[in-house]
């Protein structure tokens, strides 16, 4: 039997901006795993597809193995597809299993899912293969029984943020069939007391909820804490001396801890973290390597912070934050909020960033006292209180000897995204 999963993106990717403007919305990480790996994860049986916006379709294509924007014309038994924004659970993946025929699932206002039963026809396998996929849905509506359910979304990056701990420990349980013997190791050798040997200096507070890969290095005066939920240190992951690690936590692989206090928070690979961070998501190819905090934010990749950045996550007042997204003012509800930045963006020394700031990508900023704008544009310079364009050329230049540091080059497909998000702008 031929099954095949779709996990696509719908319009409101635009809420989860700036991370969106390189990624589709469901490479956005809660906890350990991305939301399209959540779903995959969640339909074994079912061949991954993916689907997003035409202009990222080349970025995307380079960060994964699955087909993008296409679907074979192999004949198929049963087709899923899936909102990578929905919050997958083991319940709503084993309803949908069981559905015997075609169900077009909504949730107020978004669709949810879709369950195709046998084949398709002809201008429905037409649609698919060209990647069209709103005509192929209009098509698959009329045939199948429309059904409103109530199923959770995120819908923003503050969503994402306040998952944090409910989506580690989740995912953290998700893996220990395959973690459990490293989780058993570690608790006999303290046990025995031989953790001296591997781990000399190193101090664990409740092992049972740690998991560290066989290549990482925990170096003497670290303090791993599990009591509060999992900590998972990925391969080659680097914790360095005095530094307190609080769970729930994610270490990607390659990631360095270099001292301070980290806590509730999700690192992807190859980032350099120090001073203070606190329920916070960091895409990956980060630096915050110096003193300073950031909490409750979602940072994208290759961003870098200045030595004393610091971002505010609480308003005076206590009252709830206020994100600005493109112009437009959202109420998060929420009393913590810190900021969201874009990738390639950076910051200069002493950098203070007010409650719920919202920065794009390719941004470099300089600031004497705190940036009190909701909203910086992709592109922008700012220098002591003065706007600019950051012109696409010296962004670039910037940009390609960052990554070269890490051994990654530009690929023409991302600097192809980023010429367009500039909006053209060059050096006079």
């Amino acid at each position: 039997m031929t099954k095949k999963l779709i996990v696509f993106e719908d319009e409101l990717f635009a809420n989860f901006l700036p991370l969106t403007h390189l990624r589709p919305v469901y490479f956005l990480r809660p906890g350990i795993r991305f939301l399209y790996e959540r779903i995959v994860d969640a339909f074994p049986d079912f061949s991954p597809h993916l689907f997003c916006r035409p202009e990222i379709a080349g970025i995307t294509m380079n960060m994964t193995e699955y087909p993008v924007n296409t679907v074979d014309e192999k004949e198929t038994d049963e087709i899923l597809f899936i909102n990578g924004r929905i919050r997958i659970s083991p319940e709503f993946a084993a309803a949908l299993n069981a559905a015997g025929k075609n169900v077009y699932l909504t949730s107020n206002g978004s669709v949810a899912a879709i369950k195709i039963m046998g084949a398709l026809s002809a201008m429905e396998k037409k649609n698919l293969k060209l990647g069209d996929l709103g005509a192929f849905v209009a098509d698959i509506k009329k045939r199948s029984e429309v059904l409103e359910i109530e199923i959770g979304f995120y819908n923003y990056l503050w969503d994402l943020v306040a998952d944090i701990d409910l989506a580690i420990t989740e995912d953290f349980d998700f893996l220990r069939p395959q973690i459990g013997e490293r989780i058993k190791q570690l608790g006999l050798m303290i046990k025995e007391h031989a953790s001296e040997e591997s781990y000399p200096g190193v101090h664990f507070i409740n092992p049972e909820q740690i998991y560290i890969s066989s290549d990482a290095t925990i170096l003497p005066g670290a303090v791993l804490d599990g009591t509060k939920g999992p900590i998972f240190i990925g391969g080659r992951a680097r914790i360095e001396p005095y530094t307190y690690v609080i769970g729930p936590l994610y270490l990607g692989k390659e990631s360095i801890l270099v001292g301070g206090r980290i806590a509730g928070s999700s690192i992807g690979p190859v980032c350099r973290i120090g001073g203070e961070l606190e329920e916070s998501i960091i895409q990956g190819y980060t630096n915050k390597y110096h003193a300073g905090f950031i909490g409750h934010s979602y940072v994208g990749e290759w961003v870098n912070f200045g030595a004393m950045t610091t971002n505010s996550d609480l308003k005076n007042s206590y009252a709830s934050v206020v994100v600005t997204i493109g112009g437009r003012e959202y109420d998060t509800g929420l009393l913590k909020v810190g900021s969201f930045i874009g990738d390639f963006t950076k910051t200069a020394i002493g950098t203070l960033l007010n409650t719920g700031l919202n920065i794009g990508i390719c941004c470099n900023l300089v600031a004497l006292h705190i940036i009190t704008d909701r909203e910086i544009p992709s592109f922008t310079w700012m220098a002591l209180g003065k706007k600019s364009a950051y012109q696409f050329e010296k962004a670039v230049e910037a940009i390609e000897s960052t990554m070269s540091r890490r051994g990654v080059k530009l690929s023409p497909e991302m600097r192809k995204r980023l010429n367009e998000l500039s909006g053209g702008i060059s050096a006079p």
